[in-house]
Order: C-alpha cells, then sequence, then structure tokens
C-alpha cells in the first residue's frame, strides 16, 4: 500500500474541502480546551470561506489539503517571513496549523509532512520553523523528537477556551541546508 503523503495548494475550488477536514480534524483533537466542548470560536475563525478568501490575499500565507494518495487526511497553513521572540521575520516560517483526522495520526503522517514542509522552507531560503503546541498532551513530544526547542511560552489566543487548558509553548528549528559528506561528488564520470 502506497503511504505517500501529498499537500496539495489550496484553491477557491477547494475551500470547502480544507474548511470541512480542517473542522473535523480539530473537532477530533480539541474539543477538552472548550466549555462544552464547543469550539465555535476557533472554527468561525479559521475554517470558513470568509476567512480563506481574506488570508489567500497575503502572499506569505500559504494553505495545503493534505493527501494520502488522492484522500484528504488534513490541512496545514504557514505563514512565510514571520518571526517570533528574538528570531527575524525575514528567513522564518510559522506553522500555524497543521492538522491531521484522528484516523490518520500516529501513523508517520506527521513525520512525512514535516520532513516536505522542511525540505519546502529550504527551497524558500527559510532558515527558522517555529510553532505553539499545547503544553499538554503528546504533540510537544513529537516536536521535540523532531528537532523542535522549547523557546517560549504563550496563551491559546482565544478568551472563550478553558482556562486551564491555555497554556502552549512556542517551538524553534533551525533548518540548514544538508552538506556533502567529504569526499561524495555529485558529477557523473
Amino acid at each position: 500500500m502506497n503511504n505517500t503523503i501529498g499537500l496539495e495548494p489550496l484553491s477557491v475550488t477547494t475551500f470547502s474541502t480544507y474548511c470541512k477536514l480542517g473542522e473535523q480534524a480539530y473537532r477530533d483533537h480539541y474539543l477538552h480546551l472548550w466549555p462544552n466542548e464547543d469550539p465555535s470560536p476557533y472554527i468561525e475563525s479559521s475554517f470558513t470561506a470568509a476567512v480563506l478568501r481574506k488570508e489567500v490575499k497575503d502572499p506569505n500565507t500559504f494553505h495545503f489539503i493534505i493527501r494520502k494518495q488522492s484522500e484528504g487526511i488534513g490541512i496545514l497553513k504557514l505563514i512565510k517571513d514571520k518571526g517570533v521572540k528574538n528570531i527575524p521575520h525575514k528567513g522564518s516560517m510559522l506553522l500555524e496549523k497543521i492538522y491531521l483526522l484522528h484516523k490518520f495520526t500516529g501513523k508517520g503522517h506527521g513525520k512525512q509532512i514535516l520532513k516536505k514542509l522542511e525540505s519546502m522552507a529550504l527551497r524558500l531560503q527559510i532558515s527558522h520553523l517555529w510553532l505553539a503546541t499545547m503544553k499538554k498532551g503528546s504533540a510537544l513530544l513529537f516536536y521535540q523528537e523532531l528537532g523542535y526547542t522549547i523557546i517560549g511560552e504563550q496563551q491559546l489566543p482565544f478568551q472563550n477556551a478553558r482556562q486551564d487548558e491555555k497554556e502552549m509553548y512556542l517551538l524553534l528549528k533551525e533548518l540548514r541546508p544538508k552538506v556533502p559528506k567529504e569526499g561524495t561528488s555529485y558529477f557523473c564520470r
């Protein structure tokens, strides 16, 4: 079976798919953050056609549908030239959203996606990838195992979210182009 993961850039014709996947993946993992498990404030600020129409006007914002073969399994949102703390805007990228449907988590897809993202970032001359993740839950360990380090803290920026669930870490990964090992030749003879 083919486990190849692809990133399909968002288009006007895929707004609905992006919104449905994003909302379902968010509901699969984050209902506990909200009183009465009602994430409406977040859904309305992230997964509507009106929100996407506004966001796609920004040339530094990139949205993708994550696909396994042709099946949509999640969404990805990136913001280029957005720094954090003492990391400059130029050459930095915020991984604002990476949400997978629950049935596709724990299968290595997240690692594949981040590997693709890091390669894409290097091609765009990005040297720093950063994100915010909840302090509670398994995501923190996942990112740390992939080389992300804690550089600060923040709170989930939604007043309506449960106070005891708002704590987040800011994580950063410095990207470095791969340097060929000494004696390695890329030229054919």
